[in-house]
This record gives structure tokens, sequence and C-alpha cells, in this order.
């Protein structure tokens, strides 16, 4: 009786474990409002929400020491147009300088950390990217940006015209007849 008890317990120890680490990782994948309402996803569900939304993902490599990146923040993300274009025309994804938490991308896990600095070789802040719903690193623009300069980017990236291949929808340009 007493080792079915203990063996209870314990089940009962690993379950609630194993469900409460599930409900982290889940609440890891929800966006995160900021003081100026902007819904962040991390680079994971972000990745799936592009993909889903054929939307281009912008990614902003951030530090909370980082008195550029609070400037950004309190600054050229609170304009209005910004927060606008954010939600409509990309998916905000925010990476943190010394995330450990561990993503996995179509069955590719790393941590975010390494993310940033292996496959985007980020190592000053802020630095923001661009990433097409393809996957593509279209590129990154570092440093502090004002809102218009910000504007710019996202006109460019939103109507493809980093790619002189595809129209302002993405799709292949039409090839002229002769």
């Amino acid at each position: 009786m007493h080792r079915a008890r203990l063996a209870l317990i314990l089940i009962t120890a690993v379950l609630a474990v194993t469900l409460g680490l599930e409900a982290s990782g889940k609440k890891l994948k929800e966006p995160v409002k900021d003081s100026n309402g902007i819904e962040w996803y991390n680079y994971e569900a972000g990745w799936q929400k592009a993909k889903a939304e054929n939307k281009h993902m912008f990614v902003d490599f951030t530090a909370t020491w980082c008195i550029w990146c609070r400037r950004l923040e309190q600054g050229t993300f609170s304009e209005k147009k910004v927060m606008e274009g954010l939600a409509n025309d990309f998916v905000p994804v925010k990476v943190w300088e010394k995330s450990p938490d561990t993503l996995d991308i179509d069955g590719y896990k790393i941590t975010e950390q390494d993310l940033r600095i292996r496959e985007f070789g980020t190592r000053s802040f802020p630095t923001m990217w661009f990433v097409s719903p393809k996957g593509v690193r279209i590129g990154p623009v570092r440093g502090y940006v004002d809102a218009p300069t910000l504007l710019h980017f996202f006109d460019v990236v939103k109507t493809y015209r980093y790619d002189t291949t595809l129209d302002e929808s993405g799709n292949p340009k039409q090839q002229k007849q002769p």
C-alpha cells in the first residue's frame, strides 16, 4: 500500500511538472504587448505566423541594457505609422540578447541567443532584420533609426522592391514577350 501511494505521488509530480513546462512553453509562443501596444512574437511563433499569413518578419534584436534600444522603443516604435505598419504589414519579432529559450524552427532546434549570433551574426544593438515569408534574410538595419527612415525600409520590404524578379505582391514578374 505504501509503495502504491508513493508511486501515485511520483506520477502526479511528474505530470504536474510536465504540464507546467508545456504551459510555460505555450506562454512563450503567445505575443507580448509592449508599452506601445505592439504585439511582439518570439522567433518560432513569428516564423509560423509569417508563413501562414505570407508576411515578412520584422526581427528586433535587443538588449535590456541598451540605451538606443530603449530610445527606439520609446521614440520610433511609438510613432503611429510605425505601429500600424508593424501591425498590418509585418510580423513583429523580438529576440533578447541573452535569451536561453530554445526554438524549434521547422525541426531546427536552436536557442534564441545562438540564433542571434550564429544565424544572424548580430553582436550590436539595436539591430533589426527583415525576413521574407519564404525565410530569406533580406538584410539588417543596424543602430537607431527614426520613424521616417524605418517607414522607408517598411515600404521597400513590403512591396518586394529588394527583389527585382518579384512584383509588388511578391509574385514572379511576367516575362515580356519579344
